[in-house]
């Protein structure tokens, strides 16, 4: 506690830290314009960073997640430079392939990891550098830029690894994972602070380290932009929507930690007046497409990639959304960012999870909350939003009220004072 007293002194104290000019260098594998957490998570900080006259540059891989394919307007060069919303990102080359397995995924990160050292050892020198895992060896690019141009760096941890990849089965192979645990040990003592998204994963990183207290939490949460998209109305018909059905959308990535398949199979033991509409693309997408093409037409309705405007417009013309995780306990201690998005729009939500995600939901009484991987309590779930025009409303006011206190600017805040506080030499020494 006395460690937790101290960090919150001395991130107070950096609030004149903030009044002063400092070169911030970010590291993330994924950016704008993919469609990705990151990139919900970092857009913003590097924004709030640039308007308050801070010199920020983002590292990160040509755009190609998740279909594997680089955009052609990304084509044809190893390193590119952009201007976005006061700041400078800056693309490099990566190996990218269709296929999302061990290899190619091997491929694609250390390529980056790779690129991104030699990008950060040519820019300017920084006064502090951000990495944001995973993968992890964005992490590992971050540390050896910080080591050769000597100034302290900051490793945001939206998801533990190698823990989450082996969870979701990503990560087998026992060799590859004791080297992947030996080298977050050497990121997470090389770092002057960590910053992660839950108290659950604060709690399991600071067991990890020899000095807790430099470990805090920087929430995710909504925006401005998803709360007034909330306060408006959409016609279905402009958006190739079914009037006479129930409809349930989610959006978001289609990966293996979303569990969809139950969504499907529960799409499946409906009727013909319901239909699961998925909104965006991943590993698992084709695999979802061949369920459901047994169905009945109409039953499942797919996509693809939309930009976060058009995928808040088919929420919000939607009968409820869903958010779902799977079974394993990481997925338990994680709060997807659609969650408070989707409570944003104001619409009921039905959390298909446990752990962290149904626990606030539920303290909130933000969304129907239902065991993840299990279609009769989403039939259920389903019937009951149908039937009941009270519990609609109910929910859908109290998830709006729920993501107005949970907005991305609060975590951002409190990311940027870690980040002011490291670069005055605060964080070195345990403080965060």
């Amino acid at each position: 506690m006395v460690t937790v007293n101290r960090l919150n002194w001395r991130i107070q104290a950096a609030e004149e830290i903030l009044l002063r000019f400092v070169r911030v260098l970010i590291f993330s594998q994924y950016f704008t314009p993919e469609v990705t957490a990151a990139s919900f998570r970092l857009q913003p900080l590097a924004e709030r960073l640039a308007a308050g006259g801070h010199e920020v540059e983002v590292i990160c891989e040509i755009p190609n997640h998740p279909e594997g394919v680089v955009r052609d307007e990304f084509r044809g060069k190893a390193v590119q430079k952009r201007r976005l919303g006061g700041f400078t990102a800056r693309y490099v080359w990566v190996r990218v392939s269709p296929a999302k397995g061990m290899k190619a995924r091997a491929l694609a990160y250390g390529s980056y990891a790779l690129m991104a050292a030699l990008a950060g050892i040519a820019a300017r020198r920084p006064d502090v550098i951000l990495a944001s895992s995973p993968p992890l060896p964005v992490a590992a690019a971050a540390m050896a830029v910080a080591s050769l141009r000597r100034v302290p760096w900051v490793m945001d941890v939206r998801d533990p690894w190698p823990d989450a990849a082996v969870a979701l089965g990503e990560l087998s192979n026992p060799k590859a994972v004791g080297a992947l645990e030996r080298l977050e040990q050497r990121l997470y003592k090389s770092s002057s602070a960590i910053v992660t998204v839950t108290e659950p994963f604060r709690r399991d990183i600071a067991a990890k380290v020899a000095d807790p207290g430099k470990v805090s939490v920087a929430p995710n949460g909504t925006t401005d932009a998803w709360i007034e998209a909330g306060g408006q109305e959409e016609e279905r018909s402009a958006l190739g929507m079914p009037e006479d059905r129930f409809v349930l959308t989610y959006a978001g990535n289609v990966g293996i930690a979303q569990g969809l398949q139950t969504a499907v199979e529960a799409a499946g033991l409906l009727d013909d007046g319901f239909q699961l509409q998925v909104v965006g693309a991943g590993p698992r997408l084709a695999g979802l497409q061949e369920q459901a093409e047994s169905l009945p037409p109409g039953r499942v309705s797919f996509r693809g990639v939309v930009s976060p405007e058009l995928a808040a417009r088919y929420l919000r013309a939607s009968d409820a959304s869903l958010v779902s995780l799977g079974v394993t306990r990481e997925r338990q201690r994680s709060i997807p960012i659609k969650l408070f998005d989707c409570c944003a729009i104001g619409r009921p939500v039905i959390v298909s999870a446990a752990g962290e995600a149904a626990r606030v939901a539920s303290e909130a009484e933000a969304a129907l909350c239902i065991a993840p991987e299990d279609p009769a309590a989403l039939i259920e779930a389903v019937l009951r939003l149908r039937d009941d025009a009270e519990l609609r409303v109910r929910l859908s006011e109290n998830a709006r009220a729920f993501a107005k206190e949970n907005r991305r600017e609060d975590g951002l805040e409190r990311l940027e004072r870690v980040l002011a506080a490291v670069a005055a030499g605060e964080g070195a020494s345990g403080a965060v």
